[in-house]
């Protein structure tokens, strides 16, 4: 579902009724949060998995953190959300009441845990040149990567992959990388840890 931020009313509740298509996980980022939450409902009884792109705290993102399968937050909505600076202690807060949380640091890479475990990853060494649309391609990655049930290791390096590559151009949309070139950075870097924590 993609809609465009303007002076336009939210979509209402009642659309979620709508025909469905088949989906294997479904990405949120709370800025229609009144449709959203029914269709996080409807998505948990089809067992479609659910990733929120959770880039700030508002209305639609603060309602959506808890009843997701995967938090996805970026380091300010962290901070917003516990109250804490300090990156790691907003992750031990957040993953207090939530399964799966990674938290992104941009260049610092990312923090996360799941299922009890915690980690981080550094991210990839690229040359950057413009990192508007980074945090997008990483939360699409990473949807994409939990409708191909990938393992929790290969998640984070795919949508880490796709984030850093969406670096390397101009453009949000035109920065966009490919499956190929995702594939061929993490190749290329062969010396890359392959450890989460």
């Amino acid at each position: 579902m993609v809609n465009h931020s303007a002076a336009t009313p939210k979509l209402e509740a009642s659309l979620a009724d709508r025909p469905w298509p088949t989906a294997r996980a479904m990405l949120f980022d709370g800025h229609e949060p009144r449709i959203s939450l029914p269709m996080v409902e409807e998505a948990r009884r089809r067992g479609t998995s659910t990733v929120l792109d959770a880039g700030s705290l508002h209305e639609g993102t603060a309602k959506l953190a808890g009843v997701v399968d995967y938090l996805v937050a970026s380091e300010r909505f962290a901070a917003q959300a516990t109250g804490s600076t300090d990156p790691e202690e907003a992750l031990r807060r957040l993953a207090a009441s939530h399964p799966c949380v990674v938290v992104t640091l941009g260049e610092r890479g990312l923090l996360w845990s799941s299922r009890g475990k915690r980690g981080r990853l550094p991210a990839y060494s690229i040359a950057c040149v413009d990192s508007t649309g980074a945090g997008d391609a990483f939360h699409g990655a990473f949807a994409l990567g939990v409708a191909r049930r990938m393992t929790w290791e290969d998640l984070l390096y795919f949508a880490s992959a796709a984030g850093a590559l969406a670096c390397t151009r101009l453009g949000a949309r035109q920065g966009l990388p490919s499956a190929e070139e995702v594939a061929s950075l993490h190749v290329s870097q062969s010396s890359y840890p392959r450890r989460g924590g």
